[in-house]
This record gives structure tokens, C-alpha cells and sequence, in this order.
């Protein structure tokens, strides 16, 4: 079963026909796979080019309640740090999929909130390295990476992304609303430790957000704060698929991000979408829920990604958008698909 629950109804607009390749309200048969419950995709990452993703917590339990999240309210904030779902589990899902011969640019640890709440990250890690032919990738908000028991877990990785998106403690708290426990100066004295510690590539996701971090001088104290990280790469980013989190956040302007993204050392990057993954059309109907749940996509860039024509990809999603399985939006003119939310 899909965790996060569906919710019914598309917004007017999304241009998805709702009818084409069905037949009598069911879902056409496709390609059967097995069912995973905390792996997804892979799917194109604008970092990482094609990403196994590796949910380690249930929706959505975070230590943030960011106004940009892409999965929804934080129903469940804190800083506790346990088993939330089973390690063995986990690896016994990844054995299944890596011995069925797939392949995938990077494992990545992400999906319904923080992470580096699991005890068991740095084995899920150290699994996935052992198996002998994936890179892993560790994508967090940061707000643990004081504890030094994160930090040590979070090495094992040979990728860590971090975000750092404010200037200062009342910034932080605007645009993260973190749980009591997690303060920006913690935050950075997290994230500079891990740079001490960590041999592997460090990079820094600054989301750029109108209204709450754009303005000249708020994006220069940024820069500031991030060159202190001594950074591999930072990317910038802003809302690319619809806030969820009951907060309307528009889009900064690329232009704008381009302008700013040489203050930053090293110059930042606009990440683009990369790899090819499994065709929408020949993925099951759990599979693409489950997909769309944890990583809303523009539809455009969904049908690019296995290599499918759009009215293919609007034909196998029809009959989901119906049942209210999935939802179609419309961003900034661009048609994004996602899973609904309890």
C-alpha cells in the first residue's frame, strides 16, 4: 500500500485528459513489478542524474516544517532519533531490487522527511557501498549534523547534500519552522564540523524563496555563511514543483538566480533534470503512486525521463488523475503530477 494517503480531484487546468486509455474507469494492464515500500524511482534527480531514492521515514515525520516542502505538513515534528521504519527491511528491499540487475547513477537517502533521524542510515549506507557498484548519496536538511553521532554516520556517504537557505536564527525559523531543538547556529556548527570530517563531496543547496531570502543583501549573507562550508558545488534552487506545506511560495525568477549564482564560492549551479529512467507507461499503477508521492515531477519532464511521448504519459496517468490516485497542477504554467496527501 502506498503510505502517503491519495487524495481526490486535479486542479482545472492541468491540460491531463481523463479519459483517454480507459475503459470503463479501470487502468489498462501494464508491465507487473514487485511492490517497494521504502524504495522509489529511480527517477531523474537535477543533481544526481538517475537516483534510487531511500525513504527512511514515514510521512511526514521531519525535524523542519519547511514552507517550500514538496511532500507536505510536517504532521510530526521533532528530533528524535530511532528506528522509525526497520533497517532490515530496508536492505532486504534493496538486496531484491539490486539482485533483480537494475541500475541507477546514485542510491540516495531521502523521500518523506529528514533522514539522519534514523538510526540505521549509516548501515543502510555501508549496505549499499558493499554491494560494490553504487555510489550513495545522503540528501539532508542539516539540523542533526551537531549531534556527533550523525556526523559519523553521515561520512560513510560519498555524497552529502546540505541546505542552507537563511542568514540567522529569525530567517532560519521563517522559512524552516524547525522543532524546538533546532536553532540556525546549531545548524551551521553542524554542517562546518561535517566539512572537517567528511573526505567525500559536500554540497550546498540554497533554495532561493521570493519575499523570505531574495532580496540583495539577504542573498549575500547567504553566500557569506556558505563559503564558510568550503563547499565541492552549491546549487541554487527555488520552487520547482508546488509547496505542500500550506504556505503559497512562488518562483524566483532564473534570471534573478542567474544574476546572484556568482556571489557564491564555489559559483552556484542551476541544476537541470538528468537520466533516463523506467518508462511512466510501463510502470504499475503502486509504482507510479508511490513514485509521484515522494517526488512530484512536471509532467513534460516525466515522459523525458523513460523516454515517452507526453500523450503516452497523459494516457497511462488518466485513469489515476480520475480515481483521485494522483493530482495534476499547474506551476508556473507547467503541468506538475504528483500523489495526493492525507
Amino acid at each position: 500500500m502506498n503510505r502517503l494517503a491519495a487524495r481526490a480531484g486535479s486542479e482545472k487546468g492541468g491540460g491531463l485528459d481523463l479519459t483517454a486509455g480507459t475503459e470503463g474507469g479501470e487502468s489498462r494492464a501494464v508491465k507487473p513489478e514487485e511492490e517497494f515500500r521504502y524504495l522509489f524511482g529511480p527517477v531523474p534527480s537535477r543533481r544526481l542524474g538517475l537516483s534510487l531514492g531511500v525513504d527512511l521515514n514515514p510521512a511526514k515525520v521531519c525535524t523542519e516544517n519547511c514552507v517550500f516542502c514538496q511532500v507536505g505538513r510536517t504532521t510530526e515534528l521533532t528530533v528524535e532519533r530511532k528506528e522509525w521504519v526497520p533497517t532490515a527491511a530496508v536492505l532486504a528491499e534493496f538486496d531484491r531490487w539490486a539482485a533483480a540487475g537494475n541500475a541507477t547513477d546514485y542510491v540516495t537517502l531521502s523521500g518523506s522527511g529528514e533522514p539522519t533521524m534514523h538510526t540505521g542510515f549509516g548501515e543502510v549506507l555501508r549496505h549499499v557501498k558493499a554491494a560494490g557498484k553504487f555510489k550513495t548519496a545522503l540528501l539532508s536538511n542539516g539540523s542533526l549534523l551537531w549531534l556527533p553521532e550523525v556526523r559519523r554516520e553521515a561520512v560513510a556517504a560519498d555524497v552529502v547534500k546540505v541546505t542552507l537557505s537563511a542568514w540567522d536564527e529569525t530567517s532560519f525559523a521563517r522559512i524552516h519552522r524547525p522543532a524546538a531543538a533546532v536553532t540556525f547556529e546549531r545548524l551551521l556548527a553542524g554542517e562546518r564540523a561535517l566539512r572537517e570530517a567528511f573526505p567525500g563531496q559536500l554540497w550546498v543547496e540554497v533554495m532561493l524563496l521570493p519575499g523570505y531570502n531574495d532580496a540583495p543583501e539577504q542573498v549575500q549573507a547567504i553566500a557569506g555563511r556558505v563559503k564558510s562550508l568550503r563547499a565541492d558545488a552549491v546549487h541554487l534552487n527555488t520552487t520547482t514543483r508546488p509547496a505542500q506545506a500550506g504556505v503559497a511560495v512562488p518562483r524566483v525568477p532564473e534570471a534573478w538566480m542567474r544574476t546572484v549564482s556568482a556571489w557564491f564560492s564555489p559559483v552556484a549551479e542551476i541544476p537541470v533534470f538528468s537520466g533516463k529512467a523506467v518508462s511512466p507507461v510501463e510502470m504499475s499503477d503502486a509504482g507510479l503512486i508511490e513514485l509521484l508521492a515522494r517526488h512530484p515531477i512536471a509532467l513534460e519532464a516525466l515522459a523525458a525521463s523513460g523516454g515517452a511521448e507526453v500523450a503516452a504519459v497523459e494516457r497511462r496517468l488518466a485513469p489515476l488523475v480520475a480515481a483521485g490516485k494522483l493530482v495534476v497542477e499547474v506551476h508556473d504554467g507547467v503541468r506538475m503530477v504528483r500523489g495526493g496527501f492525507a
